[in-house]
This record gives structure tokens, C-alpha cells and sequence, in this order.
């Protein structure tokens, strides 16, 4: 036996039972398990835990390999949403949402999506003023965005869809302007 300890047996008296206990134990103990008389899970079972186990995973990845946030298939106006946002609070307009990470890793993520001129900074976080969304259709919904840290790993993404401006009266065009521009002249002399 390798690495075992050998009991040197004395005859004790009066505990026949602790030596014969101990040999049964010692015959017990092998160093490797009988495979056929072992009933344990089958191979499908064993390939089915491994498949779960592998979609689990990836599901519930949030990061990829270098460290950035991997996108959902969720979208809101044109803005696709982190994986791992989960739906705060939606009133008309407005939709809340919270995601588990890193405000830095947030602002990473959804940062280079928007397009404006206006973005100012609250913290460790930032706030997108009448942003377009890139990669969004010819007339893009124009949006208030609000990263902002809620907890040390806790980030809240605010979208606030903007209404579009009021319409105007239709703006006269170049020709209109011109004989309106030639009718004044002419009264004028």
C-alpha cells in the first residue's frame, strides 16, 4: 500500500469489535470504484447536463473574453440594449432599465451608438442630450440618454424618447419667394 499508514496490530483487551471494525473498513476502501456493478447517470443524461450547463452559461454571459459588454436582442429606439438590462420602469416615453456592470463598462458600450453634441457629464456618468441613435433609420427618434451609477456594480440606462419638433407652416419655396420678393418691389415704385 502507498502512502498508507500501517496499524501494527497488539492484541487489546477488550476491544475486539474496534479491530474488527477497522479491518472491514480497511477491505472496504478501494482506490478505484468497480465501473460495472456502479449504477450512476447514463451518457445521455451525463450530454444532456453538459448541454444545459453550456447554454446556462452563455445566457447568462454578460462579458466577452475582453472584458466588454456583449449586446441582448433587445432594442429600444434603435438602441440595442446590453445583455443582462433588465426593465425597470416604463411610463410613456420613458423606459428605465438597470444592468449589473461597471458604469465604465456601460458608458463603453452604449457610448459610441450615440451621436450629439451635447453630452454632459453627471459623476461617473453621462448624459446624452437629443441624441440620434448610429445605425438607426433616415429619420431617427431623437432620444435623452442617461447612464448613471446606481451601486458600486449596478448602472441605470434611462431612454427618453423626445417628441418630434411641432410642424411649421410649410416654408415657401425658392421660386415662390422670388415673385413675392418682385410683387413688393414693384409697389414700391
Amino acid at each position: 500500500m502507498i502512502g498508507g499508514t500501517v496499524i501494527p496490530l497488539k492484541p487489546m483487551h477488550g476491544s475486539p469489535l474496534l479491530v474488527f471494525t477497522l479491518l472491514l473498513t480497511l477491505a472496504g476502501c478501494r482506490s478505484k470504484p468497480a465501473q460495472e456493478g456502479q449504477s450512476g447517470p447514463s451518457e445521455a443524461a451525463q450530454e444532456q447536463a453538459k448541454a444545459e450547463s453550456a447554454t446556462r452559461s452563455t445566457s447568462s454571459r454578460r462579458f466577452d473574453a475582453e472584458g466588454r459588454l456583449l449586446p441582448s436582442d433587445d432594442y429600444i429606439v434603435g438602441i440595442r440594449l446590453p445583455h443582462g438590462a433588465e426593465l425597470y420602469r416604463e411610463e410613456g416615453l420613458l423606459h428605465v432599465y438597470r444592468v449589473r456592470a461597471p458604469i465604465g463598462k456601460v458608458l463603453a458600450y452604449i457610448g459610441p451608438m450615440m451621436i450629439t453634441g451635447s453630452v454632459e457629464r453627471r459623476g461617473k456618468g453621462a448624459v446624452y442630450k437629443r441624441a440620434s441613435v448610429r445605425g438607426a433609420e433616415v429619420n431617427p427618434t431623437k432620444v435623452d440618454v442617461s447612464i448613471l451609477e446606481v451601486g458600486s456594480n449596478t448602472t441605470r440606462i434611462s431612454i427618453m424618447e423626445l417628441p418630434p419638433p411641432a410642424r411649421r407652416e410649410q416654408v415657401p419655396s425658392v421660386d415662390r419667394t422670388k415673385a413675392a420678393a418682385q410683387d413688393s418691389f414693384r409697389m414700391l415704385d
